[in-house]
């Protein structure tokens, strides 16, 4: 169950750094790379902080964070 609410409230993290990013259209490839390794950390620091282990929040911030940009390129794709 930790599993579940850690990637539903991971996706309402991600949803806001696409609209971070839409904000910040016109900044360095850098300050995107810093912006998108910052919402990584705090994507991490909330699975940690609702109870799962280490490598479990690690693993679980990165399978979000793919399945989140996969479809976000799939839907713009398509648009």
């Amino acid at each position: 169950m930790k599993e579940y609410v850690v990637f539903l409230l991971q996706m309402m993290i991600w949803s806001s750094f696409s609209l971070v990013e839409w904000l910040s259209g016109r900044d360095r490839p850098l300050f995107r790379g810093m912006l998108l390794c910052m919402f990584l950390y705090l994507a991490f620091l909330l699975a940690r902080k609702v109870g799962m282990r280490t490598k479990k929040a690690l693993w679980t911030t990165c399978f979000t964070a793919i399945i989140y940009f996969s479809c976000q390129h799939f839907v713009w794709e398509f648009i």
